[in-house]
């Protein structure tokens, strides 16, 4: 499955290119397998990268990672190749009660309040520390789901502010980094077509996931539609 997938987005499975900046626009709750798709490629080419998981746990990914022929807990904790953000986890500390005195190091607190810069920082450091590791290869930022933000209470402005952020982390440096960014699209409304609308001006390639338009199929669950910005 791997290789076609390879296949039909042009991508050269033994070398991912650097300076890559993808979006996946989910309409159909299927879209999730290019996300562990791109993990597992980057992963075996040794590519440092910053997985912020808002959809599902470590160990969730951790076994469809396996299933594929990649072990995430040996990225993370022996290869040190991979920096995992337990999103989940933090969205869970914005419902509890906190003192007053420590709702600033709250990140999601924050993000609630209308101010995501607690979480840059936080992906900002996990980037940094790849930089000072001084890898041969360019690093790369996965977010799955980068919409989940804007249900937890970002705005639009919130979003394009973190997509221009990591924007810059990556593209600063004499490393040329990738972004891959999932986003689900089949609830959308003004907030998430101008989100979605923006990011489409900075990737290089979209990915569109969706049901069939001429309905239900048993063998054949969705189509996906590819554009490269570049070949335009």
């Amino acid at each position: 499955m791997l290789a076609q997938i390879s296949q039909f987005l042009a991508v050269d499975p033994s070398n991912f290119p650097k300076n890559e900046h993808i979006i996946v626009g989910d309409r159909s709750q299927e879209g999730g397998f290019l996300i562990h798709y791109f993990l597992n490629l980057c992963l075996k080419q040794k590519r440092p990268v910053v997985f912020v998981g808002l959809s599902q746990s470590f160990s969730h990914y951790n076994t469809v990672a396996q299933k594929l022929g990649t072990n995430l807990l040996l990225a993370r904790d022996e290869n040190k190749n991979l920096i995992f953000i337990e999103g989940l986890n933090l969205l869970s500390d914005c419902v509890r009660l906190y003192p007053s005195d420590s709702t600033e190091s709250n990140s999601f607190f924050s993000l609630l309040k209308g101010d995501i810069t607690f979480f840059l920082e936080e992906i900002g450091k996990s980037i940094s520390n790849f930089t000072k590791l001084e890898s041969p290869n360019a690093p790369v930022v996965i977010v799955d789901d980068l919409f989940i933000l804007l249900r937890a209470g970002a705005t639009t402005r919130d979003i394009i502010y973190l997509v221009d952020t990591l924007y810059d982390l990556l593209t600063s440096g004499p490393n040329k980094g990738s972004l891959i960014l999932l986003s689900h699209l089949e609830n959308s409304d003004d907030e998430t077509d101008e989100a979605w609308a923006y990011m489409r001006q900075m990737c290089s390639i979209k990915i569109e996931v969706s049901d069939l338009k001429s309905g239900y199929c048993k063998d054949v669950h969705g189509q996906v539609c590819t554009v490269n910005h570049f070949d335009q």
